[in-house]
């Protein structure tokens, strides 16, 4: 019990007298390391910092979590080339100029921050590994301007081709597809109530009965799509039974 009374009071008193900034000895005391060249986790939530001070002395870190701070720029993160997992949500980040650094960045949380524009995360295309990108957090009620708009999430993938996760949500990889039909289903949903709503309450006669119907084919659209693939591969999987049993019965005949 001392022993983590003195950790928390090392830490308070060093946020005092640096005024929020990173020192080595707020390295070591929450790290338990004594050399800050050998740390390789650390979580430095909740701090109060607002200057990086020495973190990129951490040249071994590979996982770092500043998040709850009242950080504005990242440029001291240079150095961190072995970097690769980065939580900086709920923050007063404006442009994440200085990620593109870090060359081994694979993940990066920068939900609740003041973003405003998806130009702004320009910087990260240069991250080569990037493929986890969390703008909006929900669960947690962190948000940037930016997510306001209705083309954010497109406008990103555009910029960020090689982003396998955006926001929790898997987009490229193994269960892409599943999210991406989830959610065209949820569209159409929306769209459906909203029409049956405006024909009980605005019927307009003076129209043509298909007025309000979708204007795409259900064959033409994704979903159309989705099916077609699905039956095909339900057909593969047919064929592929037949010729194990075909196999199956050959094998069979010759053991007798």
């Amino acid at each position: 019990i001392n022993y983590l009374f003195t950790i928390a009071t090392t830490c308070g008193v060093e946020n005092r007298m640096e005024d929020g900034k990173i020192t080595k000895a707020l390295l070591k005391t929450r790290s338990g390391e004594f050399d800050i060249e050998s740390i390789h986790t650390l979580n430095l939530r909740d701090c109060g910092l607002s200057d990086l001070g020495c973190i990129s002395e951490c040249t071994q870190l590979e996982r770092l979590n500043l998040s709850r701070n009242d950080l504005t720029k990242l440029n001291k993160l240079a150095g961190l080339g072995n970097l690769s997992s980065l939580n900086l949500s709920g923050n007063r980040i404006t442009n994440p100029e200085g990620l593109q650094a870090l060359e081994s960045l694979q993940s990066v949380n920068l939900a609740g921050n003041l973003i405003g524009s998806v130009n702004s995360l320009r910087c990260l295309t240069a991250l080569d590994k990037l493929e986890d990108l969390r703008l909006h957090d929900p669960v947690r009620d962190l948000s940037n301007p930016l997510c306001h708009s209705n083309t954010y999430r497109k406008d990103v993938l555009d910029m960020l081709p090689n982003l396998k996760v955006l926001d929790g949500e898997r987009i490229l990889g193994l269960g892409s597809d599943v999210f991406s039909m989830c959610r065209e289903i949820e569209e159409s949903l929306e769209r459906r109530q909203d029409v049956n709503s405006q024909q009980s309450s605005n019927p307009s006669p003076w129209v043509s009965n298909d007025y309000f119907e979708p204007t795409t084919k259900f064959e033409e659209s994704r979903l159309g799509d989705a099916k077609e693939q699905l039956e095909a591969l339900l057909s593969s999987c047919k064929m592929a039974v037949k010729k194990s049993e075909d196999v199956f019965v050959k094998l069979k005949k010759s053991t007798k």
